[in-house]
């Protein structure tokens, strides 16, 4: 079966700070013709602080569309020309104060590929050493640690909704276990 959809014509929607929409006519494998609303997104550096006793690093932050405040790991948005691995040095400082002696990139996700081409490189940092949280003008947030175990059970709790810190937890708490990381 053939799955590639021909794209037609792009139209413009909406250019923001953040993220563009486009609407894209794309032509089906049955050759018939439909419509595609796509979010443009630069994408972002995500990351999982562990601490060398095995706790997680977590920030708080109230998040507008959603109208609650979410508990975290640290993130934000690749800014132009910006390398993944230097996006994720930098939002953790930014967002905790942490600076990790190393990064590693576990795994790459495409959190809503229905409708975002949005990316999502998500990295371990280890090694942390604390220093002055710097976060944007725009951003309240306040950090925490909290113990892999008390994380996982947020999770399962349903106190922990962020897909992102979903992932990230529990491709740790796998690494973990298998002993592919090591503290």
């Amino acid at each position: 079966m053939k799955y590639y959809e021909r794209t037609i014509k792009t139209e413009p929607i909406y250019e923001g700070s953040i993220f563009d929409i486009e609407k894209l006519t794309v032509e089906l494998p049955n050759g018939k013709i439909t419509y595609r609303d796509v979010i443009r997104n630069p994408g972002a550096s995500v990351i999982v602080p562990i601490t060398e006793d095995g706790h997680v690093i977590l920030v708080k932050q109230y998040r507008k569309p959603i109208e609650e405040v979410s508990l975290e790991i640290p993130a934000g948005k690749l800014d132009h020309g910006e390398e993944p691995i230097q996006c994720a040095a930098r939002e953790l400082k930014e967002e905790t104060g942490y600076a990790a002696k190393k990064l590693t990139k576990i795994m790459t996700l495409h959190p809503a590929p229905a409708f975002a081409d949005e990316i999502l490189h998500i990295f371990i940092a280890t090694g942390l050493s604390l220093g002055e949280v710097c976060p944007d003008e725009d951003e309240f947030i306040h950090s925490g640690k909290y113990k892999l175990d008390e994380v996982i059970n947020m999770i399962q709790d349903g106190t922990i909704k962020d897909a992102k810190t979903v992932a990230g937890i529990l491709f740790v708490a796998r690494m973990l276990e298998t002993g592919d990381l090591k503290l």
